[in-house]
């Protein structure tokens, strides 16, 4: 058979491991894996190189429609489609309005598919007055719900207290649904702001202090406990503690569906950056200390963590760096879609000697799972798209602003030595980005939730 296009001879990563051969595309989707050569109109050379799926970031924010002026579904998909994500998943917040209602959805999808280079997935949300709009929002095609368990820092978005919170659980479950949730107590971390602020504490660590540990942990037990009673799936986002995952793994031992992802950025970063870098390393909850950072990449590494995101949330720099000399009054987000798949390639596979498939695992299959997006999403597999990342392994590099395509170019990476570079993207079997430049304007699709 002859294929459209052939990606040939390289190390393929599949869901069963890795296998040298080649990989035949028809129609944008997978229709060859094999270990000898293939025929296509057009031949991709992949010796030397690793071939793996596009990753899967289930934890963005493109802002648009209403704040486009902090990204934009272009300059967001963009950043994604260069650095190995194929497909997005929008969080409902930091849009206006926020994806609370099925009218908010259509204008998100309308904005989206005007734009975006990757394909995409949306969260719808749960705050404190939208419970009537759930069932639209399910049928419209949302994935999932995201909810606070402590203020956004976007008052469209409210976060919800328990009453709301079992409520909505209780709702989304019939709904055939689930929640991934922002598990920080508001209270405690309420209560130290105003203690800290009353202090006059403005500097870096004021912000960690603000947020300890004990914030977090908190949070998820009462979440797990609060899930566990209405019999909801739960998703712990951007969870940051070795606590927490082991508290999350006995409810998993006991029978309860919940998923939890880690971030990139506290894999690689720790609070003396958020110190030596200033508000471009602020995120909530915080960065941590060493010690935390090497027993969260000891549960990455032992399968305690079931994916890893990028929980993108850009702003224009003039937000971060009013945050100079007062760390309260920047805006708390990183941007981090575009440096995901460099990251974990440095510091999980070269640094750590996570293997192949464990990268696939962690950044494509297992989110596309959790999202209900797989078998399409996620893995080389016959029948899948063919969402391809050619990577040349070695090759060392340094992130440099320019490469950077968000709308504000700034990032805690910049500077940084990455070991691994994405040679080539495509996206259901075309190419979107070419050694670091994107050559596609648009052409997402819209993946709505089977249960709509």
């Amino acid at each position: 058979m002859n294929y459209q296009r052939v990606v040939a001879d390289g190390l393929i990563v599949t869901p069963d491991g890795t296998v040298r051969g080649s990989l035949g595309i028809h129609d944008g989707r997978i229709a060859a894996i094999s270990p000898d050569p293939l025929q296509g109109d057009e031949v991709i050379d992949a010796r030397d190189r690793v071939v793996l799926p596009g990753a899967v970031d289930l934890h963005v924010h493109f802002n648009e429609p209403g704040r486009t002026h902090w990204e934009g579904w272009g300059p967001g998909s963009r950043a994604a489609a260069a650095g190995g994500v194929t497909t997005a998943v929008e969080m409902p917040l930091n849009a206006m309005p926020p994806t609370t209602t099925a009218e908010a959805l259509s204008a998100k999808v309308q904005a989206a598919e005007a734009s975006s280079v990757v394909d995409f997935a949306l969260w719808g949300g749960l705050i404190t007055d939208n419970l009537a709009h759930l069932p639209a929002l399910a049928s419209a095609g949302v994935i999932g719900f995201k909810a606070f368990m402590c203020p956004t820092g976007t008052p469209e978005f409210t976060h919800v207290e328990d009453g709301i919170l079992y409520e909505g659980l209780c709702r989304i479950r019939e709904l055939g649904l689930f929640l991934s949730l922002h598990a920080e107590s508001h209270w405690i971390t309420r209560h130290n702001t105003e203690r800290l602020q009353s202090q006059g504490r403005t500097d870096r660590r004021a912000w960690t202090e603000a947020r300890p540990p004990a914030a977090e942990l908190e949070a998820i037990q009462r979440a797990l406990f609060l899930a566990a009673r209405a019999g909801c799936r739960l998703h712990i986002v951007h969870m940051t503690l070795p606590e927490g995952a082991e508290m999350i793994q006995e409810s998993k031992a006991a029978g309860q569906p919940v998923t939890v992802e880690t971030c990139a950025h506290y894999l690689t970063l720790t609070d003396d950056d958020l110190v030596r870098l200033g508000p471009v390393a602020k995120c909530a909850p915080p960065l941590r200390d060493r010690a935390t950072q090497e027993g969260l990449w000891q549960d990455v590494l032992q399968g305690r963590i079931d994916c890893l995101t990028s929980d993108h949330s850009p702003c224009p720099t003039e937000d971060k760096t009013r945050g100079d000399e007062d760390i309260w009054q920047a805006w708390g987000g990183i941007s981090g879609v575009q440096t995901l798949v460099p990251l974990m390639l440095s510091e999980g596979v070269h640094r750590r000697g996570m293997t192949l498939p464990q990268f696939a695992t962690l950044l494509s299959a297992t989110p596309a799972k959790i999202g209900g997006l797989w078998p399409r999403k996620g893995g080389i597999q016959i029948g899948a798209d063919a969402d391809l990342l050619v990577i040349d392994m070695n090759r060392e590099w340094v992130v440099q602003r320019v490469w950077l395509q968000s709308r504000h170019k700034h990032s805690p990476f910049v500077g940084r030595t990455m070991k691994g570079w994405i040679d080539l993207v495509l996206r259901r079997g075309q190419t979107v980005a070419q050694d670091g430049e994107v050559n596609a304007g648009g052409g997402g699709v819209w993946l709505r939730s089977k249960g709509g």
